[in-house]
């Protein structure tokens, strides 16, 4: 059986062999509707009904031609009054034909390439062989003609066509019986397993074809696992099951303000303000350092622990000279013992030396501690660590109070560290002012939220965190090893991250430059996404509180607020959206729901008016977000 390809059937018009098929060298080939210089060539729709007509026969009477001359054995015969020998033709398998009556007239054609070829055979009972390659002299380019040796050049061997590759499989003589078949059913109860496989029948015989037959189309599967309410259940917190364990869903509003279910509490008040035993060294060395004192009281001596820093050398914040050290003691009794046991010495006529000068040993109380330690407090008188402050004078007002220390204060206790050549007293021991900063940390009365504002505490973390940074710079160009250590670095940022007046935010960023994992930051009870608690100034997460409530509550307010939000007018929101675009949206538009103003009057605001803000803002979204009783 033979066939012919044609490259484009629809726009090429055939006429009668006896017309001269040679091309001119100077004329131009079309393929795919272009010219040989690139240029389009536009295939004109005018041609008469005749002219189709005329194609259409001459087309007809060709087909008959190559039908009639064809043998048994499938060879294409050609007459020997064909204008064109067998050779030129059946070998190259090219004709070449004009375009229409107006090419005629011109003098131009067209290159037309037809393959003429054998039927392969094909195995017994099976598919024939891929007829792929039969199409490849339509793709190829009939520039190609002009050249000398090109595939449609009227010189040299006849060309072998093959199949590109990966291009129509070839079917390995697998039955057509096989194929044949129509597909399985998609049952999804056979890909469960809950029914038998039903093997199908087929019409063609052997292995194979039962094999085929028997399989099943296995439907696709999502692994994608939604959790039943038990497994949920399972992985929360019992305090959060407890909460949100009702037919609703959601607790009452009284239920989740209750002091055991809500999760949050004013930072600043969990400090505490405890009285221990104060010893008081006078008339030490400059460069007495923290470990000598230890040494002097002796290790029989019951002071504080190592992690709640006993050991305070007072040192003056403005000229950064060192003054006289306290000691914690665990009890008063204990801190009586020690200065009862120097005395006993001083009496025997052993002198208590620390260094080499004479020391005299004192019992002490924490007022006296309170006072070397924030000097620049006016108007304040100490209890114990408790301050009572006295009533405002206005024709006094150097008298008045202004705060526990001055921003002044903490800028100069980073300076000495910048400039060490300009603080004589702190070149000779460089670890006076990070010491300094740690008791200062330590003793502030945090928990008088009414008289501690906002640019206060700033100032405080502002020095916490540049006195971090200068420390690990000095300890990793060692500048004095001896003094500026790892441990020392490793007090001040413990230090910093128990300070009860830092926010979540301020710890983070000091849990950041420690390195601290995640789990090493939930010792110092830091929330999950601290780095997103930013207009949080005076609320902390209540210590011992599982994670997964402080987060619904938060994702509650949340929630709530963006509905508001979209509530509201379209101005207003639009505003609204604009700023959120600026800053962490974890809280929702809780920013909004505060209303801070920015400016003088915010950084005069204290902490407890902070914390006071706050929760009356929680509690107003939790009133429109849960259903009241």
């Amino acid at each position: 059986m033979s066939f012919i390809t044609i490259s484009d059937p629809e726009s090429v018009a055939w006429r009668p062999k006896e017309q001269p098929c040679c091309v001119k060298s100077e004329e131009s080939s079309i393929s795919g509707g272009q010219l040989s210089d690139g240029s389009e060539t536009t295939h004109s729709t005018d041609s008469s009904v005749e002219e189709a007509l005329d194609d259409s026969i001459a087309f007809n009477l060709l087909s008959q031609a190559l039908r009639q001359s064809a043998d048994p054995t499938g060879a294409v015969s050609w007459d020997a009054s064909t204008p064109h020998s067998v050779n030129d033709h059946v070998d190259k398998r090219i004709y070449q034909t004009p375009v229409s009556k107006a090419a005629k007239a011109t003098g131009d054609s067209v290159v037309v390439p037809y393959a003429v070829n054998i039927t392969p055979s094909s195995p017994a009972g099976g598919l024939p062989a891929s007829h792929s390659y039969q199409s490849v002299s339509t793709l190829m380019s009939p520039a190609s003609a002009e050249r000398p040796g090109g595939l449609y050049s009227g010189s040299g061997a006849a060309f072998t066509l093959t199949e590109p590759r990966n291009y129509a499989p070839r079917t390995s003589g697998m039955p057509v019986a096989l194929l044949s078949e129509p597909p399985p059913r998609f049952d999804l109860s056979v890909a469960l397993g809950t029914q038998p496989l039903q093997p199908a029948v087929g019409n063609g015989g052997g292995n194979a074809s039962r094999a085929v037959a028997g399989s099943t189309v296995v439907p696709f599967v999502s692994h994608s696992h939604s959790p039943s309410a038990g497994e949920v259940f399972a992985l929360r917190s019992d305090h959060l099951n407890r909460l949100t364990g009702v037919p609703a869903g959601l607790p009452t509003l009284q239920t989740a303000l209750q002091p055991g279910n809500f999760p949050f509490l004013e930072g600043a008040r969990q400090a505490a303000a405890v009285n221990y035993g104060v010893v008081k060294l006078k008339n030490i060395p400059f460069a007495t350092k923290r470990a000598e004192v230890i040494a002097f009281l002796g290790r029989n001596s019951k002071i504080l622990n190592d992690a709640d820093e006993p050991v305070h050398i007072i040192m003056e914040r403005v000229t950064s000279k060192t003054m006289d050290a306290y000691v914690e003691f665990v009890t008063l009794d204990e801190a009586n013992k020690a200065v009862e046991k120097h005395h006993q010495h001083s009496l025997s006529g052993r002198v208590s030396r620390l260094g080499d000068r004479p020391v005299e040993v004192e019992l002490s109380n924490q007022e006296s501690l309170m006072r070397d330690l924030f000097p620049l407090a006016r108007g304040v008188v100490w209890n114990g660590v408790t301050p009572h402050f006295e009533p405002f004078k206005p024709y006094e007002p150097w008298g008045n109070f202004k705060g526990f220390v001055s921003e002044e204060e903490m800028v100069m206790l980073v300076k000495h560290v910048e400039v060490p050549h300009r603080s004589p007293f702190s070149r000779d021991c460089p670890q006076r002012p990070y010491e300094c900063l740690i008791s200062t940390l330590k003793k502030f009365p945090w928990y008088a939220t009414d008289r501690i504002t906002i640019s206060q505490r700033r100032a405080i973390f502002r020095a916490t965190c540049e006195l971090a940074r200068l420390l690990t710079r000095s300890i990793q160009k060692q500048d004095d090893p001896i003094n500026l250590t790892v441990q020392l670095r490793r007090r001040l940022l413990n230090t910093a991250m128990k300070c009860p007046g830092f926010t979540p935010l301020m710890k983070d960023d000091l849990a950041y430059m420690a390195d601290l994992s995640e789990m090493e930051e939930r010792q110092f009870n830091q929330p999950r996404f601290a780095s997103c608690w930013r207009h949080q100034y005076g609320i902390a997460p209540k210590p011992g509180m599982p994670l997964d409530v402080v987060e619904w509550y938060i994702a509650v307010i949340r929630e709530q607020t963006q509905r508001d939000v979209t509530a509201r007018h379209h101005a207003e929101r639009n505003c609204l959206q604009e700023k959120s675009a600026e800053t962490d949206m974890y809280w929702g538009y809780f920013w909004a729901e505060l209303g801070y103003a920015f400016g003088a009057g915010f950084d005069q605001m204290t902490l407890s008016q902070a914390a006071d803000a706050e929760f009356t803002a929680i509690e107003r979204i939790l009133a429109r977000a849960l259903p009241s009783e």
